[in-house]
Parts: structure tokens; sequence; C-alpha cells
């Protein structure tokens, strides 16, 4: 079980990049260098919402007691690697600790 990385252009930017790490500990990671700005979320705290060509990746974590509510825009195919890739990982872990 290795984490998959890759890195994203966000949709209705300036160019902006996000790098995504996801683990197959069931959380994924983001990183945006440019802005300095990184999210975690675990995968049952992340949604996809579909719209035109843009899908918003959206997704919860809490800091200091407090929910943190973030979004990524990507682009439709991007959108749906990730949650090709988020799926397998979440599959991963099932197996995993089916096992155990």
């Amino acid at each position: 079980m290795l984490a998959r990385h890759r890195k994203y252009l966000l949709k209705d930017t300036k160019q902006l990049h996000a790098h995504v790490q996801v683990n197959p500990t069931g959380l994924l990671e983001v990183e945006i260098p440019s802005q300095k700005q990184s999210h975690t979320a675990e995968f049952e705290h992340l949604r996809f919402e579909r719209s035109g060509r843009v899908t918003k990746l959206v997704g919860k974590h809490t800091s200091n007691g407090k929910p943190v509510h973030w979004q990524l825009p990507l682009a439709n195919d991007d959108a749906q690697e990730l949650e090709h890739l988020i799926d397998e990982a979440a599959e991963e872990l099932e197996i995993l600790m089916r096992d155990l």
C-alpha cells in the first residue's frame, strides 16, 4: 500500500496547481504551494460536486475543535481520476483491515 501523488491544475484560477496525496490509510492531503495552503480530510469527509466542466472536490476537517471546509475546482477528468484513486485506496484499506 503506497500513497499516490498527483498534481492538478485548478480550474477557474490563475494557473494554480494543487499537489494531492491519496494515502491508503484513508486520508487525502492537498497542498497549494503558491498560496502556502494545505488541507486534509478523511475519505468519508470528501464529496465531489459536478457542475458543467468543473467538479469541485469538497472536504472537511477539524482544526482547534472547529470544522474547516475547503474546496478545489478540478477539471472533470481530473476529478474522475482522483475519485478512482480514492476508491482504490479505500478498497485496499478495507481489505487490509479485514485480513487483520
